[in-house]
C-alpha cells in the first residue's frame, strides 16, 4: 500500500523545534523575496531592520559603514543594541575593533542609535549625535590601523554622560 506523504504529515503534529524553524524559515524567505535581505540572521540583522522600521528610517542592508538612513536628513545613521535577556542582565552598547578607519566610518554618520530589546522585542530607542559618541572612541582608540579599541557604555552613562534623548519607547 502506497501512503500520500504530504497526508501523513498533515497528520503529524509539528514539535515546537519543528514549528520554530517553520517561522525562522518563513522570515528568512519574506526577507529575501520582500526586502533583499540575504542573510537577515547574520550578526542579528534582523534588530537593525526592526529599529530601521520604528525610526521611519530605510535600512542600509549594509555589514559596513551605516546601518540606515535617515530619511528625512538623508544621512546614514548607525545602531546598537543590548539584549535585556543576555547572561549579564542589562548589558552595553559595544563598540569592537576601533581602529582610525573604523572610527572615521562612525564619523560619518549624522547620529547614533541605541536600542535595548528584551529578545526580539525592542523596548526603547535613544539617539545621540554621533559627534558627541566619537571623543570616547577616539580616547579607547590606539590612534593607528590596529583593530585593538574598544568603548562600551551601559544604558545610565548614555543618558547621563551623552545626555541621550528617548526617541521610542514600547
Amino acid at each position: 500500500m502506497v501512503t500520500n506523504l504530504l497526508w501523513d504529515l498533515e497528520l503529524t503534529p509539528m514539535t515546537s523545534v519543528s514549528k520554530i524553524q517553520k517561522l525562522l524559515e518563513e522570515a528568512q524567505q519574506i526577507a529575501k523575496n520582500e526586502l533583499g535581505l540575504e542573510n537577515i540572521f547574520y550578526n542579528e540583522r534582523f534588530i537593525e531592520l526592526f529599529i530601521a522600521d520604528k525610526l521611519g528610517h530605510e535600512y542600509g542592508n549594509n555589514t559596513q559603514g551605516g546601518d540606515a538612513y535617515d530619511t528625512n536628513k538623508k544621512r546614514p545613521v548607525e545602531y546598537k543594541a543590548i539584549n535585556e535577556r543576555s547572561k549579564s542582565g542589562k548589558g552595553s552598547f559595544q563598540f569592537h575593533w576601533l581602529s582610525e578607519n573604523k572610527i572615521k566610518g562612525y564619523a560619518e554618520t549624522e547620529d547614533m542609535y541605541f536600542a535595548i530589546r528584551d529578545g526580539v522585542t525592542l523596548k526603547k530607542i535613544y539617539q545621540v549625535p554621533t559627534t558627541d559618541v566619537i571623543p570616547y572612541l577616539k580616547s579607547k582608540s590606539t590612534g593607528s590601523k590596529s583593530i585593538h579599541g574598544h568603548w562600551g557604555v551601559n544604558e545610565k552613562k548614555l543618558i547621563e554622560q551623552l545626555k541621550a534623548k528617548l526617541v521610542y519607547q514600547d
